[in-house]
């Protein structure tokens, strides 16, 4: 299936705190499975109990084995030089509570956000919608 046709049947699928697809998706879920389709990357799975808060998320993401193996994408003067595929951790304060996949060619991130499902949105129209703090990370291979 060629990219836009993939990409277009995921967009509207609904958001679940642990859903890893096909029909519903955490952001998380979405990322990982993106990765392994569309990037030939594989990431373990992490389970997100129903009654998780956004500081246990956040604390997750921030101790989480695999952080490690991705680093920051340096963005002079705030231009997104981030490669197809980078992660994009976002925050409304300081610290990550959800995760989205940077669409180069687009100019766009992919992400399930927990009320509107599986959305692809200009980072601008993310900031607009509260996410104020975008990082982008490559795997380490590509740092």
């Amino acid at each position: 299936m060629e990219r836009a046709a993939y990409l277009s049947a995921l967009i509207g699928r609904p958001w679940a705190v642990d859903g890893t697809g096909p029909d519903r998706f955490s952001c998380y879920g979405l990322f990982r499975l993106l990765q392994a389709d569309l990037w030939s990357r594989p990431l373990p799975d992490v389970h997100v109990p129903a009654d998780a808060s956004r500081r246990w998320i956040m604390e997750m993401i921030a101790r989480h084995g695999e952080r490690q193996r991705w680093g920051e994408v340096e963005m002079p003067h705030g231009i997104i030089t981030a490669t197809d595929g980078a992660a994009v951790l976002m925050a409304r304060v300081d610290r990550s509570a959800h995760i989205g996949a940077w669409l180069a060619g687009e100019g766009r991130i992919i992400h399930a956000d927990d009320r509107i499902g599986v959305v692809v949105e200009t980072p601008a129209e993310i900031r607009a919608r509260g996410w104020g703090r975008l990082r982008f990370y490559h795997p380490a291979s590509q740092d």
